[in-house]
């Protein structure tokens, strides 16, 4: 698992995807983050709260990922409002059988994640993240589970996708 975190707004989305990732079966985390610090406290938190395997490189240039990862989250604000920008990786490191996700949601189909598909990777955009979060406030505050589709699609529209 790489997970780049540097944005505050995306640092609580970081941790709390680094911990549900753990809690659902990963084997080992890797955090590359620019901050050494702020990477150190989420491996912290990784092993000693939740007692996964994880690990921190602090990110300087573009990372080659590990052939071994399966699954490679964007956590930061990169791209947020703009499909151009770059995440620093290493874009030949991207196999296909890696799942590629970005946190981010506008725009959904982040550089990230067309570069992701152009190498034969499957991609999730940041808009089921968001959606998710919403179907969690409307259960908390209403009671009523809403269909995640039914969001998705008044999403897009909202969103002239």
């Amino acid at each position: 698992w790489v997970m780049p975190a540097t944005a505050l707004c995306r640092w609580e989305a970081a941790r709390a995807v680094a911990v549900e990732v753990g809690l659902v079966g990963a084997k080992h985390i890797t955090v590359v983050n620019r901050s050494e610090a702020r990477g150190r406290e989420l491996v912290h938190t990784l092993r000693d709260r939740a007692k996964l395997s994880a690990e921190l490189v602090v990110w300087c240039g573009d990372y080659t990922i590990p052939a071994d990862t399966d699954i490679v989250i964007n956590a930061t604000s990169i791209g947020l409002y703009d499909a151009e920008a770059r995440v620093e990786l290493n874009l030949d490191s991207l196999k296909p059988n890696m799942v590629v996700a970005d946190v981010v949601f506008s725009p959904p189909q982040t550089r990230l994640l067309r570069d992701a598909a152009a190498r034969g990777c499957r991609t999730l955009d940041g808009l089921g993240m968001l959606v998710n979060q919403g179907v969690i406030g409307v259960q908390y505050w209403t009671g009523v589970k809403p269909d995640p589709a039914a969001m998705r699609a008044a999403l897009e529209q909202a969103m002239g996708l």
